[in-house]
């Protein structure tokens, strides 16, 4: 059950490797459960940054018709409707992650800061963002 489950992140996470930890928190990730996370240990103990983007932002992919052996570049070529190259993602999106991911593993602090609240007035969840 998801309180189980926060019951031993609490107990696995200790103040050494919490000080280790840091979360990436999309902007517009409705399926993002790091206020639940974040809830399992006392405020600022844990470090979030905020990006934007959404829980499909790590996923980027392009192919294009030079990626295909020699031999297959004309069939591809004519397989597509004469497209040369498809994507999907955003691949600014994708950099921006990659570089604070980058900037963590150096020792920066985020960016941009995420904290989170479990809930306002007992009432709702919300996401309080510092710059």
């Amino acid at each position: 059950s998801p309180d189980q489950t926060d019951q031993i992140i609490s107990k696995k996470f200790d103040e050494n490797m919490l000080q280790k930890t840091r979360l990436f928190s999309f902007q517009d990730d409705e399926l993002d459960s790091t206020g639940r996370f974040v809830d399992c240990f006392p405020s600022g103990a844990t470090e979030v940054s905020l990006l934007p983007g959404s829980h499909l932002t790590p996923v980027f992919l392009r192919l294009g018709v030079d990626d295909f052996p020699e031999e297959a570049r004309d069939m591809a070529s004519q397989a597509s409707g004469g497209f040369q190259n498809i994507s999907f993602g955003d691949e600014d999106l994708l950099d921006q992650l990659v570089d604070e991911v980058s900037n963590w593993m150096l020792g920066k602090p985020p960016t941009r800061r995420a904290d989170f609240s479990t809930s306002v007035a007992g009432l709702i969840d919300a996401e309080v963002i510092t710059d």
